[in-house]
This record gives structure tokens, sequence and C-alpha cells, in this order.
């Protein structure tokens, strides 16, 4: 479980980089907002839907170590999905690059992430998301809680599709 959780980092830090810092974002209408632990939690996302019509949502908070989302559903249009383990993680990082923690959807608990709007056209999406977390990793001695709860998230933003194999 621990190896799942690293390569899907790994892929997602391999999505997240961009080799053309000086161009404007693809996307500027994406973003989040969202309670993380009951405080205000916002940024931006990147929204990708792989050939497998596998949708992997990644959320950024605003400023360098504001902690990073990530979600992935079998995409089917609007409706919920339901994310059981690694279908849901968050993690904090220290200076944008070292991993202080990592959470993943707590055992015996299901997140939701809700699609409320899909126009395939122009790959607008927009919905919503929750997910109980539980400590996969705690690097910082300063982090005393093992759980996270992620609710009320509110999302709208537009799809990249990827070739990914």
């Amino acid at each position: 479980m621990q190896t799942k959780s690293v390569l899907l980092l790994i892929f997602v830090f391999f999505l997240a980089c961009n080799k053309n810092d000086d161009l404007e974002p693809s996307f500027p209408n994406n973003y989040f907002i969202a309670q993380r632990a009951d405080v205000t939690w916002q940024g931006t996302t990147d929204i990708v839907l792989t050939a497998s019509d596998t949708l992997i949502f990644l959320a950024v908070g605003n400023g360098l170590d504001n902690g990073v989302m990530v979600a992935k559903i079998k995409f089917d249009g609007i409706g919920s999905y339901i994310l059981n383990d690694l279908d849901g993680i968050y993690y904090n990082t220290l200076g944008g690059d070292v991993l202080i923690s990592q959470y993943a959807i707590e055992d015996g608990s299901n997140g939701i992430f809700s699609i409320s709007a899909y126009e395939e056209g122009n790959k607008y999406i927009e919905g919503g998301f929750k997910m109980p977390l539980r400590a996969t990793m705690l690097a910082n001695p300063e982090i005393k809680d093992s759980t996270l709860t992620i609710s009320d998230g509110q999302f709208k933003g537009f799809i990249r599709e990827e070739i990914l194999q």
C-alpha cells in the first residue's frame, strides 16, 4: 500500500511539473475552496482525463506549503463517486519539495467526489468533495493529530485530456 501511494505521488509531481514556467497557466479559472480541519482552504486545480477514462483531480493550496490533495475516479459524467483507500490522498510539504505529512482515506470510511456539471464540448466541469483522512506518514513531530477532515469542497475548471499509459 505504501508503494502505491509513493507511485501516485511521483505521478502527481510529474503531472504538476511544467517546463514552460513563463507561459500563462492553461486554465486560470480552475480553482477550489474547502474546509480543511474546519479552516478555509483554497487554491488552484489541475484536472486530467486519461485515455482509460480515469479523472485525476489535483488541488494545490495557495502558497508554497499549503497542502496538496489528489482524487482519482473512473469518470462517467455527472454523479457522485465513492473514494476508497488511495483514491484520495492529501499531503503537506516543506519548501515545496520535502514531504512532511501524508494522509489517505481512513480505513472503513469513504470520501465523496461529485460532479454536478459537465460540458463535454469545452470540457468544463464543476462539483464537490469531502474526505475523512488518516495519516500514513508524519515526518513533522509538531503534527499531533493523525486524522484530517476535508469537507465542503467545491471546485470548477476545465479538464485536460492526456494520453497516459
